[in-house]
């Protein structure tokens, strides 16, 4: 019996890759087991993109089980997890301190007394004590220890009988570290150290995820310890507003060396290389949502990729409630007893439901004028949509994506929230993309409504006051020469303009007029001009602060210098043009 829904759970120790990530997580396990001490490490990325399984995965390959005599003395570290959200749970950011600060310590106690209880004793009493103790003063102490610069820790510890407390209490833990090694080494085992696992802190707070890396950094950082912490890089910039104010071109080097200071190695996810194929095909036959014999069809396996990478992109978590979410439907298709669905339906459905989580204002449009390639001038005046200048009308009529009048209508929905503006030309792709599916023989208006039917069970729509775009907005630029002008006022991006003017003249020579340029704000993207179909779009070359992403036929590859625009993939695009386009490129 299928399953009904994936759960959102992080990927379990040794359990399979499912995203196509392992060679990096490999190579980060291999820079931790050879790496010097003390050093901590910030796996980065949004919520939802994996970093608890990163955690997991790392811990699994590398550090002690205390169940597994045999497999813990192949093992190179003692492990302890640290949840924060569940420390801060009920609790004052000063009460959070004290009890994360305990949870250390007590998790450091607990492995060395199993390992070494009778010969440990005397120092692990000491750092009890000596924990007690600041815990009883209360958590001013450890509140003022953490949130002071590195240069004046010293001055600060000379004169706070508070301050001796942790110092001592600093090198106790040093001690009983170092004690548990030697007898370690005694016994025959080559243990190197302690790997601390601090998870959730994008869950709480950010001042007090701020205040719990100084925590870390200025009493638990101490040698043959490593500091893996979940953390992005925009929760510390949130968490140090109160200290430097809102970020600025002015102070973001203030931001940047405080999180140099805390962090050696920082790691971000690498969603961009995510292969949602792995993920979503066994999981859409998992639920029932495809029969077996759709599992193998590699044109539905593209279209339901495509359709992934234009809506929800590649975090898993949005992954998996695409995934219920189609289940849920299926099983309200069942009890109404309907028969199977097409091909063309099963694929039209997802592009929909993709639609529905991602876009909920473009999916509440559909639901009121499914037959979107009819809107007109009519429809945009019944949902009260804002003008668009005639700069804009002119622009618009000049791309691929929005050149017919229910685009220029798409646009200008998209217009009336900043995140689907942005967003705007991976919509219109997505729309145009589902409006190829439906077959000729069959009325557009009447399919489009039907499979919409069961769907808006699970919308969630929120009413609010949109922002509105200023009239005259310019949203392409003339040529490369415009475009360039542009990325050079973003300061992250300038280093890249070269290699990106390289990948852009491959292009223009190797395609020659067989090709549109279409420059935005915030992404390049490349065009067939004699399209075999209404699919035109050869490639989103999404911009990044210091790299781009290639995203075409269901793939998404970074490209950080020239050389990872390598043959394999210009040979890759050459054959995905070939599909589009009726003019081939030989070669």
């Amino acid at each position: 019996m299928n399953k009904s829904n994936i759960i959102d759970k992080p990927r379990a120790a040794g359990a399979p890759d499912l995203l196509g990530v392992d060679d990096y997580m490999h190579a980060l396990i291999k820079f931790i087991e050879t790496c010097n001490m003390p050093t901590t490490i910030a796996v980065q990325g949004e919520w939802g993109s994996g970093k608890t399984s990163m955690l997991n995965q790392i811990r699994h390959e590398l550090c002690e089980t205390g169940t597994d005599i045999a497999r813990d003395k192949e093992l190179p570290y003692y492990g302890v997890w640290l949840n924060t959200w569940q420390y801060s749970l009920m609790k004052s950011r000063d009460e959070t301190l004290i009890a994360i600060m305990g949870g250390l310590t007590n998790e450091i106690t607990k492995i060395i007394k199993r390992k070494h209880e009778s010969q440990s004793q005397a120092i692990l009493g000491k750092v009890s004590g000596l924990f007690g103790k600041i815990a009883k003063a209360g958590a001013k102490a450890v509140v003022s220890y953490a949130g002071v610069d590195a240069s004046v820790v010293d001055t600060m510890l000379d004169g706070s009988e508070e301050g001796v407390d942790l110092l001592n209490f600093k090198n106790s833990l040093q001690e009983a570290i170092n004690q548990c090694l030697l007898l370690d080494g005694k016994s025959g085992n080559n243990n190197r150290g302690f790997i601390f696992f601090i998870d959730d802190l994008d869950r709480i707070d950010p001042p007090v995820a701020v205040e719990i890396l100084e925590l870390i950094k200025n009493i638990f950082e101490v040698d043959n310890c490593i500091f893996v912490l979940a953390i992005d890089y925009e929760v510390v910039v949130k968490g140090l507003v109160p200290k430097f104010g809102p970020l600025t071109d002015k102070n973001e080097r203030e931001f940047r060396s405080f999180f140099d200071k805390i962090i050696q190695l920082p790691f971000s996810m690498p969603m961009a290389m995510y292969d949602v194929t792995k993920l979503l095909l066994p999981s859409l036959e998992e639920v029932g949502y495809i029969s077996s014999k759709y599992a193998a069809d590699e044109s539905l396996k593209d279209r339901i990729a495509d359709f992934a990478m234009l809506s929800v992109g590649t975090n898993p978590r949005s992954l998996k409630r695409l995934i219920n979410t189609l289940s849920l439907l299926n099983i309200i298709g069942n009890l109404k007893e309907e028969k199977e669905k097409e091909k063309y339906e099963l694929i039209i459905n997802f592009g929909l439901v993709c639609v529905q989580i991602a876009y909920p204002k473009v999916y509440q449009a559909l639901i009121e004028e499914p037959e979107f390639t009819a809107w007109n001038e009519k429809t945009a005046k019944k949902m009260r949509l804002p003008e668009i200048s005639e700069a804009q009308g002119l622009a618009l009529k000049d791309t691929t994506e929005f050149d017919e009048e229910w685009e220029s209508v798409l646009y200008r929905i998209c217009q009336k929230d900043p995140y689907l503006s942005s967003r705007a030309f991976q919509i219109s792709q997505l729309l145009n993309y589902i409006s190829e599916l439906v077959p000729e023989s069959m009325d557009f208006a009447e399919e489009i409504s039907k499979i919409l039917g069961t769907s808006a069970v699970t919308s969630v729509n929120l009413d609010y006051i949109p922002k509105q775009a200023k009239k005259g907005e310019k949203i392409r630029y003339e040529g490369w020469a415009g475009f360039e002008q542009m990325l050079k006022e973003n300061k992250n991006i300038t280093p890249f303009i070269p290699t990106l003017k390289q990948i852009h003249d491959y292009f223009d020579s190797a395609f020659h007029d067989l090709i549109q340029f279409n420059y935005t704000p915030n992404f390049l993207t490349i065009a067939c001009k004699f399209s075999a179909s209404r699919t035109r779009t050869l490639i989103f070359i999404r911009l990044k602060k210091d790299f781009v992403v290639f995203e075409f036929a269901g793939q998404a590859v970074l490209v950080k210098n020239i050389a990872d625009f390598n043959e394999s993939v210009k040979s890759a695009l050459k054959n995905r043009f070939n599909e589009l386009s009726t003019k081939k490129i030989v070669g």
